[in-house]
């Protein structure tokens, strides 16, 4: 009985010494990993980490094959990792694929963008050509005649009849200075603006401007003395044919398909710098300046670095000519006029320092107050006004 039992015990020991050694059990999930998804994602994305995971797991196959257990098993380990590293870089590759698109589907819609802007500007632009032309026609058309009126109405007419002339002569004034390629830095009072570089418009232009500013000569010599009935309807009548000039100025030098940007951007420009309060009207962007001037007509220090501030946006956009209009607390008197040309020629002589191309002043005498000029802010109206001049349609 013994010797069966031992027999036994024998052939067992036998049996498990021939029995197959079992694989690392790393190389199971090898194989597990192999076949997942992330794999054969990695296969298609990261062909070449792919491919060396595959030579380590085939590595640790031979070995273990070869009886080299331990080796399978770091093999197996290694390829185990080299299928997940390969994972990583299909997930990067995804990622760079979808930001690929991304940019082509962001570029895409730039693009249309742009289109879209381009047009919006094009139709903004034929709105304000179109806004600004009928604004000029319906000033320049027939005003009933106003009649005599009693002496306190004909006295505030006479007042708004100088002060429209003043304009009518700044819009001139502004017109010259678009059709003018050379530097103006004409001088003159607001009977007198010197008439400067009409070469290079069209004859219509310049004929249109030359009669345009004789009609403003001839109604300012008639205001200078005392009418019996105010010209106030011719008064309007001549600012409409200088705005008139002027807008067929900027409407030459401005295609309708492009957008009259440039103004906006100055006004922006000059708002952004502080300090200043622009502000916008028919003639251009607007800055007032006061307070320039000492005693005796001197340019002070702190004026003289305000107008080289300023020149600095005039040269940064030189499309734009300067209009610099004085205007007094008090209509000056035919002696203080060569003081009043004096002060203008001092703020010329300071902007070409600067480099300011093209200048032109305009003294306005009193003919357009913002206070009383009886009242006690009557300083209010002695002023500096500096015209960037649009060459744009506003």
């Amino acid at each position: 009985m013994k010797s069966q039992v031992a027999h036994a015990v024998v052939v067992a020991m036998l049996m498990a010494a021939c029995a197959p050694i079992p694989p690392p059990s790393v190389l199971g999930e090898v194989d597990a990993v192999r076949q997942g998804a992330a794999a054969q994602d990695a296969k298609k994305y990261a062909p070449g980490a792919f491919a060396h995971a595959e030579k380590l797991r085939e590595e640790a196959r031979v070995a273990f094959e070869q009886g080299d257990r331990a080796g399978a098993q770091m093999l197996g380990e290694r390829a185990l990792a080299a299928f997940s590293h390969a994972h990583v870089l299909s997930r990067v590759a995804h990622a760079e694929e979808a930001g690929a698109e991304a940019s082509k589907l962001l570029e895409a819609a730039g693009k249309e963008l742009s289109q879209i802007e381009a047009e919006q500007a094009r139709v903004a632009a034929e709105l304000d050509a179109i806004d600004m032309k009928h604004k000029v026609a319906r000033e320049a058309q027939p005003i009933a005649p106003s009649g005599k009126a009693d002496p306190e109405r004909e006295k505030a007419r006479l007042a708004a009849a100088r002060a429209l002339v003043l304009q009518a002569r700044t819009l001139c004034a502004a017109a010259r200075l678009l059709g003018d390629g050379e530097a103006g830095g004409a001088t003159a009072p607001a009977a007198d603006v010197q008439a400067t570089g009409t070469a290079g418009a069209t004859p219509s232009l310049a004929a249109r401007l030359d009669e345009a500013s004789a009609g403003v000569d001839k109604l300012d010599a008639a205001l200078s003395g005392s009418p019996a009935v105010v010209p106030i309807d011719e008064a309007s009548r001549v600012r409409a044919r200088c705005l008139d000039v002027l807008t067929a100025r900027r409407r030459a030098a401005t295609p309708v398909t492009k957008a009259p940007g440039r103004g906006d951007e100055l006004l922006s420009a000059i708002a952004a710098a502080g300090g200043w309060a622009p502000s916008r009207d028919d003639r251009g962007v607007v800055v007032t300046l006061r307070g320039l001037f000492g005693n005796g007509g001197t340019l002070t220090p702190a004026g003289e670095k305000q107008l080289q501030e300023l020149a600095r946006f005039a040269v940064a956009y030189p499309d734009f000519p300067i209009a610099a209009v004085l205007h007094a607390d008090k209509e000056p008197t035919s002696q203080e006029q060569a003081a009043w040309k004096s002060r203008a020629e001092k703020v010329v002589t300071v902007l070409r320092a600067a480099r300011v191309q093209r200048v032109e002043t305009v003294l306005a005498g009193a003919r357009s107050p913002l206070a009383d000029p009886r009242g006690p802010a009557r300083g209010r109206n002695a002023r500096l006004e500096f015209v960037f001049v649009s060459p744009q349609i506003l």
